[in-house]
């Protein structure tokens, strides 16, 4: 008999449609893979580099001159850009505002209940991101690294929830001597 979870994703909804997500991954048992915060500056492990590396390649911002920037989206069968418009790497998980982009408009169904993982999803991103930085710590003899086996994620509903998600990305390193994630 399994478990029965408690589920936080939001009932009868596509996250494959566009719009903005805030997304949460933890690496295992809260361990400080990624580095460590000095000074409030967070300070790189050879992970936290690959991990940061790797977010700068979705990562969309026209006010800075972003070297990925012709790089930036996740394209999926050439119709589903995702693209990373916020982001925080602390010690032991990393925050994230990925934003998708349908090029050819879906028909989106009634869902009902949760729906598997569907392609060019919120959870398909943070799948392929999750299995990509371990494929490569695995490579690189970080054996001992792993993720949490799932993530927090949040549909974005307006402007206003948006500018408050990304201010509280964007002081994250600040503030890490209260984060609830800081063990």
């Amino acid at each position: 008999m399994y478990k029965k979870q408690k589920q936080y994703r939001l009932y009868n909804f596509d996250y494959s449609q566009d719009g903005h997500y805030f997304i949460t991954i933890v690496t295992k048992d809260r361990e400080h893979f990624f580095g460590k915060i000095v000074n409030k500056e967070m300070i790189y492990t050879p992970i936290g580099e690959f991990v940061k590396k790797n977010i700068l390649k979705f990562y969309v911002d026209e006010k800075l001159d972003n070297p990925y920037q012709n790089n930036f989206y996740f394209i999926n069968n050439n119709l589903t850009l995702i693209g990373i418009t916020e982001w925080a790497v602390l010690p032991n998980h990393i925050h994230l505002i990925i934003e998708i982009i349908n090029k050819v408009q879906k028909e989106y169904t009634d869902i009902t209940g949760l729906s598997p993982l569907s392609t060019g999803s919120a959870s398909s991103f943070a799948n392929h991101f999750k299995g990509y930085i371990k494929k490569w710590c695995t490579e690189n003899n970080f054996n001992d690294f792993h993720w949490q086996s799932r993530f927090h994620d949040r549909v974005i509903r307006n402007a206003a929830e948006y500018e408050q998600i990304a201010k509280y990305i964007q002081n994250n390193v600040l503030n890490w001597d209260t984060d609830e994630l800081h063990l």
